[in-house]
């Protein structure tokens, strides 16, 4: 062919710049073909905190909106059954539904005036309130039936903070201030011999009036308005019936949704819903690859080896703690080695242990494992079984499985302490202490990549040793071949020694070993055993990803390509991104402009970093700006006072500043003083060198610069690196700090982007922080890359 066609994508946070080129081979030249550029919003809004997510604003005013729905919905539950034991003026059911569908307030005279307060008239819902628990009301009366729907109502309007387990607040500061904020007000309550919250507030009010705030006040539920009203429903003596209706209108709340339809699909069993990381069987899992996975290198050993039997038992019960999320890897080693005794297989070190993981490396503890263990015991699974009162069901007994689900779905689903407690206490049979301990458990948040059903088809390979990919491509097997087959031991030997023999032969590591894997793996199957058409398929593959949609053609027979959306990408900003593309290759197909046969060149928009980052550059662009004034103001200060001459720094000057305050005012090559006025001004005396040539590889960035004599430039560095001077030894005291500098902020790094235990909150803060240091470009850059270059120019 001697002309392509190619099609070039430049896509970024709010523009695509694409253009159509036909290059020819023969001449070796471009032509353009056409060009053009799409503007559109971003993906996310911003605001002066910095980025959100549209979605979620969204969600914020749509909570609103319901909760003021659901409030509004509350009274008129309430009204109606107090119009319908007369305890307020009448209101038709057109008035209530009207003001439920069309927010058309109730206006009429005799209700507004039953609502309105009046201090000259004595009339006031606390009064009420203070009246309903103190006083033996005569309910036959017309005006005293009123008083008490008054109290009561007024109880509906404001009825304190509810507390659901099932909801982690990540702004623990928060939270701690609700609560504190309750238990001051009981224990006010307690110093003013007040049992009742109206009976407080008003008692407050009559003392102290309008000088005191009454409202604002973080108040509880349970504690004070349900108290409060079940107080008032004895002191009036209201029937069971009368005391359920008015319970229910004022205190019913809805359950949390289930949030399953936001769950994303599995990768290996694309029916079935991601599973909960809380599950034990997912925490077993994830505990089994990470362990599974660890290599170590005795002192008596040449290579690695995974770890034996006894070994993984000696470090398991590192995972059953359930005061801590995860912990470092380094516990592991010390385990394993000893103290001291251990270091990472690419450190340079003498220590004796070796292992394939750096010690700052986070591994996660099975929380809900060992807290069902500090319940149950350590044989938590068989404390179940033998304790669960609900074992049947209509085939016959639960399985001990299946016990082991219901457990974790009550703690899972169930909103209120005491509703747990009472099934713990009835269905578990725990003493009190124990019950309450089982109440108070709380689940981790989230969900892992695989479902349930995937997981437990992979967990009896882990258990065997076998590690993740291993184990993936034997999980389906079973289900492939059928039961008969597998439960047969002899069949099941055979076929597990061939394909070990396969793992054996084949490196795990490529996209391509994996695929020669699963087709020796088919081959094997399809050869020794009668399998039902489409069968052999279902056999899982470690590679096996989302996928888009295929690409299809319309109506005209032109090929266009399918949506983007899948479950892999949730960023808004390069979903935006995504269906633009799509929507400028698919009108380009349709003109006829590009076909299948075009390559297609993507530049990949640096803009489309996460969040973190993002928010970092910018950070530290401003940062840099400020830093860049300050400079400038202090350069001036610095030139007058030494020369007693006026400069205007110009960026150059600035840099040469910059270089200067990171040296500490010395030369690295020479040792010596640098003064301001010379490296500034007409004829400096010190000016940029490259640290690594740009003969040999090095830059112009200012990682590569440092501020040098310039005699010492011309006569000794020249093209050199400095290891290669005389005095290399001298150097590397000059910069001994640099190097300690990056070791420890290299080791925070690692440690930030390998713990998968932390809390989304803290572990953005850390890595935003992170990200500023790093997008910098100075010599100062506390990255990879600078460690990289300090051994390669320095040695």
């Amino acid at each position: 062919m001697e002309k392509q066609r190619i099609l070039g994508l430049d896509p970024g946070t709010n523009s695509l710049g694409w253009a159509v080129l036909d290059f020819d081979n023969s001449k070796q030249e471009y032509n353009l073909v056409r060009k053009g550029e799409v503007i559109f919003e971003e993906g996310v809004g911003k605001s002066k905190r910095g980025e959100f997510s549209k979605a979620a604003y969204r969600t914020f005013y749509k909570s609103t909106r319901k909760h003021y729905f659901r409030r509004r919905l509350r009274k008129i539950e309430v009204l109606k059954v107090l119009v319908k034991y007369d305890f307020c003026p009448y209101l038709s059911d057109d008035l209530l539904k009207q003001w439920h569908e069309k927010k058309i307030y109730p206006a009429v005279k005799e209700f507004m005036d039953w609502q309105r307060t009046s201090d000259a008239e004595g009339k006031n819902p606390y009064y009420d309130r203070h009246c309903c628990l103190n006083e033996k009301l005569d309910l036959s009366l017309k005006s005293d039936r009123y008083v008490l729907g008054r109290a009561l109502y007024h109880l509906t309007q404001r009825r304190g903070f509810k507390s659901n387990r099932l909801i982690q607040n990540n702004d623990e500061n928060e939270e701690g201030k609700v609560k504190k904020g309750i238990s001051e007000l009981s224990t006010e309550m307690q110093e003013a011999n007040c049992n009742y919250l109206g009976d407080y507030f008003y008692k407050l009010y009559t003392e102290k009036g309008n000088t005191v705030q009454i409202r604002k006040r973080y108040t509880d539920r349970e504690k004070h308005y349900k108290n409060e009203f079940n107080a008032i429903c004895e002191k009036q003596e209201l029937n069971e019936t009368i005391v359920k209706e008015l319970d229910k209108a004022i205190f019913f709340q809805r359950k949390l949704k289930p949030q399953r339809h936001g769950v994303g699909k599995c990768t290996f069993e694309p029916n079935n819903r991601r599973c909960a990381i809380s599950h034990p069987d997912f925490e077993r899992f994830r505990m089994l690859c990470f362990i599974n996975n660890i290599k170590i290198k005795t002192p008596f050993e040449e290579n690695l080896r995974p770890l034996n039997n006894e070994e993984k038992a000696l470090i398991e019960p590192l995972f059953y703690r359930k005061s801590i999320k995860n912990f470092d890897f380094e516990e592991i080693a010390k385990k394993l080695a000893g103290k001291n005794n251990y270091c990472y297989i690419k450190d340079d070190s003498s220590k004796q242990y070796k292992f394939n993981y750096r010690m700052s490396q986070g591994a996660s503890t099975c929380q809900t494992i060992a807290k069902l263990k500090s319940i149950f015991g350590e044989e938590w699974k068989n404390g179940i079984a033998e304790t669960y009162t609900n074992r049947r069901k209509k085939e016959g007994l639960k399985k001990q499985a299946e016990m082991v689900d219901d457990i974790w779905n009550v703690l899972y689903s169930v909103s209120e302490c005491d509703v747990l407690k009472d099934f713990a206490i009835n269905k578990l049979q725990l003493d009190e202490k124990t019950a309450d301990n089982f109440s108070k458990t709380k689940l981790a948040q989230g969900f892992a990549t695989l479902s349930l059903k995937a997981i437990r088809k992979i967990l009896p390979f882990l258990e065997q040793g076998f590690g993740y990919t291993e184990a993936v491509f034997l999980a389906n097997i079973p289900t492939v071949v059928g039961k008969e087959y597998w439960n047969n031991e002899d069949i099941r030997n055979d076929i597990m020694e061939e394909i070990k023999t396969i793992f054996y032969h084949n490196t795990l590591k490529t996209n391509d070993s994996h695929n020669t894997i699963l087709f020796c793996i088919k081959d094997i199957l399809s050869n020794n055993f009668d399998l039902a058409p489409g069968a052999i398929d279902k056999l899982y593959h470690p590679s096996m990803i989302n996928v888009y949609k295929d690409v299809i053609p319309n109506e005209d027979g032109i090929l266009q390509l399918g949506s983007p959306k899948i479950d892999a990408v949730k960023n808004p900003m390069a979903m935006r991104s995504l269906h633009i593309i799509r929507k400028v290759v698919n009108e380009l197909l349709r003109e006829g402009i590009i076909n299948s046969d075009t390559e297609v060149r993507i530049e990949y928009a640096r803009e489309l970093n996460d969040a973190n980052k993002r928010h970092a550059i910018a950070d530290w662009q401003k940062k840099q700006y400020g830093k860049h004034q300050k400079y400038r103001k202090e350069i001036k200060e610095l030139f007058k006072a030494e020369t007693g001459f006026e400069i205007e720094p110009n960026e150059t000057d600035i840099l040469k500043f910059e270089l200067w305050e990171e040296q500490n005012h010395i030369c690295l090559y020479t040792g010596q003083e640098i003064g301001i006025s010379e490296f500034v001004g007409e004829n400096p005396k010190y000016d940029i060198e490259h640290t690594i040539p740009r003969s040999l590889g090095g830059d112009s960035t200012k990682m590569n610069m440092t501020l040098c004599e310039n005699k010492f430039n011309r006569e000794n560095k020249q093209k050199k690196l400095p290891s290669e001077l005389a005095n290399h030894s001298e150097i590397l005291e000059r910069i001994d700090d640099w190097k300690k500098k990056i070791y420890i902020l290299q080791k925070k790094y690692d440690s930030i982007r390998t713990h998968n235990g932390m809390d989304k909150e803290n572990k953005d803060k850390k890595i935003v922080s992170m990200q500023v240091r790093i997008s910098g470009s100075s010599i100062c850059v506390y990255s990879q890359n600078t460690l990289l270059w300090l051994q390669y120019g320095y040695n």
